[in-house]
């Protein structure tokens, strides 16, 4: 018969046990719903980069094009932000699942407040009050502002293909919002006729951006986002882009540029932010499918444990000692010293090998996934550096990082980590 002690000892095993794949379901319902946060941002999102782009060839060309078009794109928009926060408003904040996710709740406050300064922003550019610049500026730090809590969200993810399924989803909003940037630029460009040297080193410094998140992208994509992409760069809208780069690029030169071109170079960055859009969203419901497949997964994990365990209570004694040599090769040994019944023991043995392989699995392919958004950050507090101590654009510093790295034959990340120590050695230059 069980000692008053043994039993008190598997009553603890297998009370964490359980609680730790209860952990793994709570960690996935989290998931999920950060999946659907980011499906509703990314419709907000692609809405204001039609808003933008609009807006831009509106004000361009001084209220003579999308004069009729821009007051529709404006309601979409209005529509996707009031779905957004009511998806928000949903959110239990005070829940275990939030918990750890300050920075989360933070970058959520931060895109609300532009949210709410939008309506001034629309009001000036109806009567004409702003310049296409100041549009450009002010709807990409509001985009960026949204596209941060989908990079928070990749952050917090805690299971590995998963957390690469967001990370490839972030660079690939990243790269459309690029995308949406040179549309607007491009439109806003050629609508007043006339492109400079300002205007290709910002074309130049986007093409560039895309190529590095589309890289990225490629890496990170489950194999059916990857021959999507592939279809996507093959057609027809992406040679037509092209063509008309080189033709920006050759008027910049001459200073001046073809009206007309405005809205065909809206037309077609518009279809390859489409194509972009689709396969986003493809992105997106795979992500969401396989959170309710490894959620119900998970649930009848826990259920089935937990009736084996109920079974399994009171019978024979037997101790179960790990092995490490046996553990390795998934073997169980068994020593018979009547302390707990045999098959809970071998059921807490195998529950507790099959939690321990899968937990460290999970975290070697996090370890990997989170590499992508770590060397990010590097890159962004390094071009900061480099801004400060050299006076340069955020795109000069970029392209010098980039230029370091490709002379010294080293990844950017490292560049961008070996520019933050030097930093923090020598102090800032004074005003």
């Amino acid at each position: 018969m069980p000692t008053t002690s043994s039993t008190h000892s598997n009553d603890d095993v297998t009370e964490y046990l359980m609680a730790a794949l209860r952990c793994d379901l709570l960690s996935l319902e989290q998931l999920h719903t950060m999946g659907q946060l980011i499906a509703h941002i990314s419709e907000l999102v692609h809405c204001l980069q039609y808003e933008r782009g609009a807006s831009n060839l509106y004000v361009g060309s001084q209220g003579e094009r999308c004069k009729t078009r821009l007051p529709i794109l404006v309601k979409a928009a209005q529509h996707a932000e009031a779905d957004t926060r009511e998806f928000l408003g949903q959110l239990d904040l005070r829940s275990h699942g939030m918990s750890g996710a300050s920075r989360l709740l933070s970058r959520i406050a931060l895109a609300l407040h532009g949210l709410d300064e939008l309506q001034q922003v629309r009001s000036d550019i109806v009567s004409l009050r702003t310049a296409p610049a100041s549009i450009i500026e002010g709807f990409s730090s509001l985009i960026q502002s949204l596209l941060a809590i989908v990079f928070e969200a990749a952050d917090t993810a805690t299971h590995d293909d998963l957390s690469n399924r967001i990370i490839a989803l972030f660079h690939l909003m990243q790269g459309k919002e690029l995308c949406g940037q040179e549309r607007a630029l491009g439109s806003a460009g050629l609508a007043m006729g006339r492109l400079d040297e300002s205007f290709t080193e910002q074309l130049q410094f986007l093409i560039d951006n895309q190529e590095r998140c589309f890289t990225i992208v490629e890496e990170f994509s489950d194999a059916q986002a990857r021959a999507q992409w592939t279809e996507c760069m093959a057609q027809d809208q992406t040679a037509a882009l092209e063509r008309l780069r080189r033709i920006a690029f050759t008027s910049a030169i001459n200073g001046e540029a073809d009206r007309d071109l405005s809205d065909t170079w809206f037309a077609v960055t518009s279809e390859r932010i489409a194509a972009l859009r689709l396969l986003e969203q493809g992105m997106e419901e795979r992500l969401q499918a396989e959170c309710e497949a490894r959620i119900a997964e998970a649930q009848k994990r826990l259920d089935d444990h937990e009736v084996d365990l109920a079974r399994a209570a009171g019978r024979r004694s037997v101790a179960f000692f790990f092995v490490p040599e046996a553990s390795k090769h998934h073997e169980l040994r068994t020593v018979d010293i009547g302390c707990v019944g045999q098959q809970i023991g071998r059921s807490l043995f195998e529950l507790l090998q099959d939690q321990s392989l899968r937990l460290q699995q999970m975290a070697e392919e996090l370890e990997e996934a989170k590499i992508a958004l770590n060397e990010r950050k590097l890159i962004e507090k390094a071009k900061g550096v480099i801004m400060s101590y050299r006076g340069l654009s955020e795109p000069d510093a970029h392209r010098f990082l980039r230029q370091v790295a490709m002379s010294q034959n080293r990844r950017l990340g490292e560049v961008a980590r070996e520019t933050l120590a030097m930093a923090e050695v020598f102090p800032p230059p004074k005003d």
